[in-house]
């Protein structure tokens, strides 16, 4: 005997011995939503509203784990502006069912059509309200994906409260899901961006700025941006850009802007967070509105957050993110040469670097500068010992002398080169040493200034030594 088939409870049941069922609610394609009176101890969860999935889609395993995702993704949410899951169970014929807070109102889908298009300061308010919602989901890593008039219910009472309502295909990111197979498009297409119409796997939290996007523009314009058949509309979603919203509503090109970036194709061209959208609609918030509250305290926590951040300076902003700044930048931004060929974590604190440590260059220029005092200097002593071993000393002072003019003539050539590149310190204090401090004069006979052996000295040639490279290619 085939066993019996599951079936919705009927009015006046009692389910999990609690929750007894009073009138229906709302139906729709996949759940039935019934009144109930529960036996719980708090007063105002007495009155609720039981979310039963339908008998056919019970039966599908991937349906029923859909839908007990919702009620674990909305149960993480604290905010008020979300109708928040108090229980989950099944029947007695084991369907399962989620118990939500009892909500009075109706949904923007029935006040777009008792209503038609809404003011702008109303539309703000509500949009606001639901973006706080949003701003906690995205947070806790839940997408919506379903966002819509008919999922955005205002209560009544003196505050006119917006609660967003199922989540029931909404996915969490980072979670592999299964339950939305390759080329499933989930959703209403009205309210879908054309990444979710193509049914890619890369949906993320823009998707869900692009829905208010159009809830925006439908509220103010009391129609959607799109009209037709579901094929016409996605096939125009995703080739063509959305219209102006001026066209069909008096508000401002503001306005108009704020829903034109809501409304781009290209993700990365939306608004890149809820936060954004909140602070791109705040100057239309009217005053005194729930709205405006939630657009004034996410600008005060953005502000707190910039003011905590640490301070950086304009090459550290340009290249580090605010929130991690390492160790490694209080080093120097140019490390000396002899440490920029070492990791920095092997670097030790040193002295400022030397000038003879700055390039490459200024060591050959100084090298070359030493070298030719030392020719000077050699010229002046081989002068003066070949002086002392003979007075008239002409065939040596001579050359001598000689050399002395042919490295003045090296001297003035490179001069320009020297002058392009100044020469380290440390080399021009050698330099200046040697030659402020001339070699004692020797005993005996030597040849002095205005004698007839210096003016031959002076005179007499010597054999050149080998020159130098007339552009050496290290300079």
């Amino acid at each position: 005997m085939a066993a019996p088939q599951p079936s919705l409870p009927r009015i006046g049941e009692t389910l999990a011995g609690k929750y007894q069922l009073v009138g229906i609610l709302g139906e729709g394609g996949m759940a039935c939503v019934f009144e109930a009176t529960s036996s719980a101890a708090n007063p105002e969860h007495q009155r609720v509203a039981i979310k039963i999935l339908t008998p056919e889609l019970a039966r599908d395993p991937g349906i029923v784990a859909r839908f007990q995702r919702e009620a674990r993704a909305v149960s993480l949410l604290k905010t008020r502006h979300v109708a928040h899951v108090l229980d989950v169970d099944v029947t007695n014929d084991g369907i399962p069912f989620i118990v939500m807070e009892f909500l009075e109102g109706r949904d923007l889908e029935a006040e777009l059509e008792a209503r038609g298009a809404l003011p702008l300061g109303e539309v703000v308010d509500y949009v606001l309200q639901a973006c706080a919602a949003m701003i906690e989901a995205h947070a806790s890593g839940i997408i919506h994906r379903d966002l819509k008039p008919a999922n955005l219910f205002v209560t009544n009472g003196t505050e006119r409260l917006v609660k967003v309502l199922d989540f029931g295909i909404s996915k969490m990111i980072g979670e592999a899901t299964r339950l939305t197979g390759a080329g499933a498009v989930m959703g209403t297409v009205l309210y879908m961006p054309p990444e979710q119409i193509r049914a890619t796997t890369d949906v993320d939290h823009r998707a869900d700025i692009w829905a208010i996007g159009v809830i925006l523009f439908e509220l103010l314009a009391g129609r959607a941006p799109w009209e037709g058949a579901a094929h016409k509309v996605a096939a125009e979603i995703v080739s063509s850009d959305a219209p102006d919203v001026r066209k069909f509503a008096p508000v401002t090109e503001g306005v108009a802007n704020v829903i034109r970036k809501m409304l781009q194709r290209n993700p990365d061209a939306r608004y890149g967070s809820i936060l954004e959208v909140v602070d791109a609609l705040a100057p239309f918030a009217a005053q005194n509105t729930i709205g405006a509250s939630i657009a004034n305290d996410v600008a005060v926590a953005s502000a707190r957050a910039r003011a905590a951040q640490p301070a950086l300076g304009p090459r550290q902003a340009r290249t580090m993110p605010l929130a991690a700044v390492p160790a490694a930048m209080t080093l120097p931004m140019a490390p000396p040469p002899s440490a920029r060929t070492a990791p920095i974590s092997s670097r030790a604190p040193s002295p400022s670097p030397s000038p003879a440590q700055e390039t490459p260059r200024s060591q050959h220029v100084a090298f070359f500068a030493g070298f030719l005092v030392m020719l000077l200097v050699a010229g002046g002593v081989v002068l003066i010992v070949f002086s002392l071993r003979s007075k008239t000393a002409q065939p040596v002072v001579a050359p001598a002398s000689a050399s002395i003019a042919s490295t003045a003539s090296v001297l003035a050539s490179i001069a320009p080169r020297i002058a392009s590149a100044p020469l380290p310190a440390a080399s021009l204090s050698v330099a200046e040493t040697a030659s402020a401090t001339p070699a004692p004069p020797p005993t005996g006979t030597v040849a002095r200034p205005g004698t007839a052996a210096a003016s031959a000295a002076r005179s007499a040639p010597r054999p050149q030594p080998t020159p130098l490279p007339a552009n050496p290619t290290h300079l």
